[in-house]
């Protein structure tokens, strides 16, 4: 059976700004800052993550990108943080569309998003380096991480789920990683105590080719009972810039607290 390697990555050189592409804004160091780009949660990372107390914790960042949240957390006085992100742009699955780059020209549609996860990848080593941070790094597709030995007081993971192909399995994923708590951030959920998902932008906006389903509340708490959580949702908000002007967003926070004894 295939074994992926879980050696945490070594920290990369102090990359150019201008190699960099920013995916939230963020203060850096020295007064020097990052400013509209995509989203901005400055300000707002407590109430993001359902005020939980991260202080003395081990904290998973799952899907850092640029590492706000990472950073974040560990400014908060988390006693260990580890982020994690895609290895390669071949990890992710779109929505198909016909005469897509995606959907027809898949190895050049590869090779392109590896720049941009390339960009992604130095922003967070840029802010590390300037922030001298002492953040863990590992890149590893996210299917993988249930072999992952590891264990973390809080798993984090900061609107995301609403971009897996496949949400269960990777809902099962954060769960399995956490001792006491995953915090599903800032993500879609629909009012219903039913158990189901559906589509999100009805899967007909070849520019939200990645934005897969939105989750009932029946759902996760079914999903999250299974595996021995309780849940709560508690309200959270986002800058993004991607609107002229910004406009400020607001979407649940799903705290999951485990409520029976972890696995060995």
């Amino acid at each position: 059976m295939y074994e992926p390697d879980f050696t945490l990555v070594e920290p990369w050189p102090l990359p150019e700004r201008e190699q960099c592409y920013f995916y939230t804004c963020m203060d850096i160091a020295d007064g020097e800052t990052v400013e509209n780009v995509n989203w901005d949660i400055r300000g707002r990372f407590e109430t993001y993550i359902g005020g939980v107390d991260l202080a003395g914790k081990s904290v998973l960042d799952v899907g850092t990108a640029s590492g706000f949240l990472a950073f974040s957390a560990e400014a908060a006085g988390a006693a260990k943080v580890t982020a994690v992100d895609a290895l390669h742009a071949q990890e992710f699955n779109r929505i198909p569309f016909k005469g897509s780059p995606y959907t027809e020209r898949r190895r050049k549609w590869i090779a392109d998003t590896d720049k941009y996860l390339t960009g992604l990848k130095r922003s967070f080593w840029y802010a590390w380096h300037k922030k001298k941070s002492a953040v863990d790094v590992l890149y590893m597709p996210a299917g993988e991480l249930w072999k992952w030995r590891e264990r973390f007081d809080v798993v984090i993971a900061g609107a995301i789920v609403e971009h897996i192909s496949d949400p269960v399995p990777f809902i099962h994923m954060l769960a399995r990683l956490a001792n006491e708590t995953v915090i599903i951030a800032f993500t879609p959920v629909i009012d219903s105590d039913e158990q189901f998902m559906r589509t999100m932008n009805g899967w007909d906006q070849a520019q939200h080719n990645y934005s897969w389903w939105e989750l009932s509340l029946g759902l996760y708490r079914r999903i999250f009972a299974n595996l021995g959580f309780a849940i709560e949702l508690v309200p959270a908000q986002a800058l993004c810039n991607e609107y002229d002007p910004p406009l400020l967003i607001e979407r649940p926070t799903i705290i999951a607290r485990r409520v029976a004894d972890p696995p060995a």
